[in-house]
């Protein structure tokens, strides 16, 4: 499988202490990785790094095979955690918020074509926003807001998705259908995302990667047992049509269970994905690590979802 990031030995200190050292690990095409950590071990810093705003102190990130000098030409699009509260202050539609990610593709003291405008509107029906185009950022709720702001990272057609914490602020059911759109790119589009967490209960079943962040290293480990497994993008042939295996069989080269062809018909996606079904199997993670993972729960914005 072909590795889109790669962390190779890197260290980091703001002073001369070390935040992460010697921190290796790699995220493959199609990947749903979850990052996750206690307070304070480094996560947003991690973030910055893979962004390219901070530089390792020694060691190197590559993306797609080249070393990271910026994020401008990587194909990474980034969600900050707050980022629809941030924008909520800003007189801007919806629209014109996502519009705005396309203005160095429209040029300078130019107008956005029908391309553009196409581009805008593609992005806001993938996150379920189109009705709301028209209004006004400030008049939306917490999750709304979120996914408007997703909207925009989507415009710049990433292929590789990072997002710092985007449930934290989110009520429940914001959450639920922020993971489903996250699927969706997961799957149906071959977005690979990184997203650090602290919710991996809620998140996991989504995911097929956990990462641990812990004391300045990182180690993998397992989902909870008996998590409940969505389809993963990893796929490979099956007759005419694509066919997308469940999580459960990835990794096998790492001492996970080989590929189960009967339990991954039972769960995948083949060909079409029109109705969009998730299939559910209860079926335990094989460990890459005997430490269970740390959870935690989302706050809420005390708005309801649209």
């Amino acid at each position: 499988m072909e590795k889109v990031i790669e962390v190779n030995d890197m260290s980091f200190g703001y002073t001369k202490e070390c935040v992460l050292e010697h921190v290796s690990f790699y995220v493959e095409k199609g990947d749903f990785a979850v990052v996750i950590g206690d307070n304070g071990v480094g996560k947003s810093t991690m973030v910055k790094l893979l962004l390219g705003v901070l530089k390792p102190t020694s060691g190197e990130i590559r993306v797609n095979g080249k070393a990271l000098e910026s994020i401008s030409k990587t194909g990474i699009g980034y969600l900050p955690q707050n980022g629809g509260s941030r924008a909520a202050s800003f007189p801007a539609t919806c629209e014109e918020i996502v519009m705005s990610s396309l203005y160095k593709k429209i040029g300078f003291a130019r107008f956005a074509g029908k391309e553009h405008k196409a581009k805008v509107l593609e992005a806001l029906t993938t996150v379920g926003m189109q009705d709301k185009r028209k209004a006004l950022i400030g008049e939306l709720s917490g999750g709304q807001a979120q996914r408007v702001m997703l909207a925009r990272v989507l415009a710049g057609d990433p292929e590789v998705l990072i997002l710092d914490e985007p449930t934290v602020g989110v009520d429940a059911e914001s959450v639920d259908r922020l993971l489903h759109i996250l699927h969706h790119l997961n799957i149906e589009k071959k977005v690979t995302i990184v997203m650090v967490t602290h919710d991996v209960e809620k998140v996991g079943p989504y995911a097929n990667r956990v990462l641990c962040l812990s004391e300045g290293a990182c180690r993998e480990e397992a989902l909870p047992a008996a998590t409940i497994v969505h389809a993963h993008a990893h796929s490979h042939a099956h007759g005419n049509a694509e066919h997308v295996h469940c999580a459960n069989c990835n990794h096998a080269e790492n001492g996970a269970p080989a590929h189960d062809a009967a339990h991954c018909v039972e769960c995948s996606h083949c060909g079409s994905f029109h109705e969009h079904i998730h299939a559910h199997v209860h079926m335990p993670h094989a460990p890459h690590e005997k430490e269970k993972t740390p959870s935690g729960k989302a706050a809420s914005d005390g708005k309801e979802a649209e």
